[in-house]
């Protein structure tokens, strides 16, 4: 159902937390998973340890912390 009026202008942005990309077999788009803590973040990696993996990075106020994007905010496209 769709709310009466305008959308939003303003960007979206990310929790804090570490994010990682993980494709599927037979998926053409990877799925992004946010954990909150670096512990459930080595929990996820063994979950998925069969499938193809990559470390996005840590993000904290809306930076990028680590990773790829580091130093970078996090309403551009990624």
């Amino acid at each position: 159902m769709n709310k009466p009026g305008r959308p939003s202008t303003a960007p979206k942005k990310l929790k804090d937390g570490y994010y990682m990309l993980i494709t599927i077999k037979n998926s053409n788009k990877p799925i992004r998973i946010m954990r909150e803590t670096l512990k459930q973040f080595e929990q996820l990696k063994i979950q998925y340890k069969h499938h193809h993996l990559e470390y996005l990075g840590q993000v904290k106020d809306n930076l990028w912390m680590d990773g790829q994007y580091k130093g970078q905010a996090t309403n551009k496209k990624h």
